[in-house]
């Protein structure tokens, strides 16, 4: 018996599919060209056949891999921190229990994504984007964080009025097996008679996954059931549900390369190189047909001139009857070769260029020996502000919602710490330290010093102009926002405790200094000081 919320689902699902099949029919094309990995959009393939049938050239290929290992290593250096928890209200940021807080929560966050499969999934997530426009990355807690990247032909999804993605739909398939492991007894009526048997338990259903937010809820209670995003899971075939849930967060992060006002998918660089591919794909296969017309022209042989089959082979020999009964058919074009390697260059300059092969590549295009450190470094910077619009978008609808779930399920399930009182029932900023972070960083930090020397060469004329910077507040910021770990820094009491040693060895060093004048004084005096005189009771103090 049908479930009716199931068949709403179902029809759904079916409805936004129909929607996303111009969308689904140009990535189809992008992958062809240039992500052989992911061609099965619009259709299934043949596991195991050669995917790259279609690609003569495979430089969109090679420059597309580049770049999203280019993003994945700007964003996640290894063994070095990508980002840091801030809070907006600066009073509470301030704090040095909250600061110290924040900082080891990064930290935990950091040493469990790269000790979960995050990394491997997230490369799959940015191929899809670059490629396509459109990723989906989905985290959860499974004995530890876990993220699993769906492929375009999977799912769909909805936005809500301000543009945001907030319900996404994925229908994917499971053997009885992997059905029963996944629902237990609710899997459906024929997924458990097909399990009872080996010759059947590998038969496959489709199930649906639906989350959006949840119409209706009692806000007072906690169960998965009253969460703000509601889970079901659908038989299809069935037409029954087989489990039902919800999220305190969205865990489906869709994010888009770039975005049209009128469009819901993305388009990413694939999608603009596509037609520059295309071109470059058939003059490729043409210079192939070329340069094997080259080596072995279509040839006319003249009629019972030529004992058997006309044998090409380097250095073959042929019986003729007549000389000259073998030739080319055209000789001319073995003098005028039509597609040059410099035209296919001219087309893969393109490609490098809407990879943006100088952001990733900056040696590449270096003339002579000119690679100093600064200019490489000056380079990246000017080519990183190119990406300065997918970048922001990467950051809001992909970075920003996984990493803000991994750091709330690490505190749920008691990895990181439970937030400091003045925390409670406020919400965190992610600081990212990424290449394009530390650029913009790197100019403030220049000002912050121009601005330190300025103070430094006022404050004799001017006695106080150095006040106006707070160092205890500036240098630790300054220290979390390029990535210090926080028990790299002094705590107040150690910072204290520190200044208060510092002033006792001035003034045990000053008082020394001042007693051995005193001597060198009083010996060079033939006259001692009157008792009761200051000069007599330093010395009394001194020699008592």
């Amino acid at each position: 018996m049908s479930d009716e919320r199931a068949v709403e689902i179902i029809k759904e699902q079916e409805r936004e599919e129909r929607d996303a099949s111009s969308f689904r029919n140009l990535y189809q094309e992008v992958a062809d060209q240039m992500l052989p990995r992911e061609n099965q959009i619009i259709g299934p393939r043949t596991p195991g056949e050669d995917k790259s049938l279609q690609i003569y050239d495979p430089t969109a290929m090679l420059d597309l891999q580049d770049m999203v290992s280019g993003l994945s290593a700007a964003f996640f250096p290894p063994g070095e921190l990508a980002f840091g928890l801030t809070v907006t209200d600066r009073a509470t940021a301030n704090i040095d229990e909250v600061k110290r807080y924040l900082a080891l929560a990064a930290q935990i966050t950091h040493d469990e994504l790269f000790g979960s499969n995050f990394m491997l999934q997230l490369n799959e997530t940015l191929s899809s984007l670059v490629g396509f426009g459109t990723g989906n990355l989905y985290s959860e807690w499974d004995n530890g964080l876990n993220y699993k990247d769906w492929d375009v032909s999977f799912y769909t999804f909805k936005q809500n009025s301000a543009g945001l993605v907030d319900t996404v739909i994925v229908k994917y398939l499971l053997t009885a097996r992997q059905a029963v492991q996944e629902f237990g007894d609710k899997a459906g009526v024929k997924v458990l008679e097909a399990v009872k048997k080996s010759e059947t338990d590998s038969n496959r259903s489709v199930f649906i996954h639906r989350v959006g937010p949840r119409e209706e809820r009692n806000r007072r209670f906690t169960d998965n059931l009253n969460m703000p995003f509601e889970s079901v899971y659908v038989n299809k075939e069935e037409q029954s549900i087989v489990e039902e849930g919800g999220f305190e967060e969205l865990p489906y992060a869709v994010p888009r390369w770039k975005k049209s006002s009128n469009e819901k998918f993305g388009r990413g660089q694939g999608t603009i190189a596509l037609s520059v591919s295309k071109e470059l794909q058939q003059m490729h296969a043409d210079f192939i047909e070329c340069g094997n017309k080259w080596n072995n022209p279509p040839r006319e042989i003249l009629q019972n001139a030529v004992e058997g089959q006309v044998d090409v082979r380097p250095g073959a020999a042929n019986l003729v009857s007549q000389m000259n009964s073998i030739k080319a058919l055209e000789q001319g074009m073995l003098g005028n070769f039509p597609i040059t390697e410099k035209a296919l260059e001219f087309l893969q300059g393109i490609i490098h260029r809407i990879f943006f092969v100088d952001v990733f590549a900056p040696l590449a295009n270096l003339p002579g020996d000119r690679r100093t450190t600064v200019e490489i470094r000056e380079r990246v910077k000017q080519a990183m502000k190119k990406l300065a619009g997918p970048i922001y978008r990467l950051q809001s609808e992909l970075f920003t919602p996984v990493i803000t779930r991994s750091v709330l399920l690490l505190i749920r399930n008691g990895v990181i710490p439970y937030p400091p009182d003045e925390l409670r029932g406020r919400g965190f900023g992610i600081e990212y330290i990424s290449e394009l972070a530390l650029a913009m960083r790197d100019q403030q930090s220049q000002a912050f010093m121009q601005f330190a020397s300025l103070v430094a060469t006022l404050d004799p004329v001017f006695p106080g102009a150095k006040d106006v910077i707070n160092i205890d507040r500036a240098l630790p910021e300054v220290g979390f926002a390029f990535g210090m770990k926080a028990e790299h820094l002094s705590t107040a009491g150690e910072i204290t405790a520190a200044r208060e040693q510092r002033q006792a060895d001035l003034e045990r060093r000053q008082a020394l200094e001042l007693a051995q004048q005193m001597g060198q004084t009083y010996g060079q005096t033939t006259k001692a000081g009157e008792s009761g005189s200051p000069a007599g009771e330093l010395m009394e103090a001194i020699s008592g």
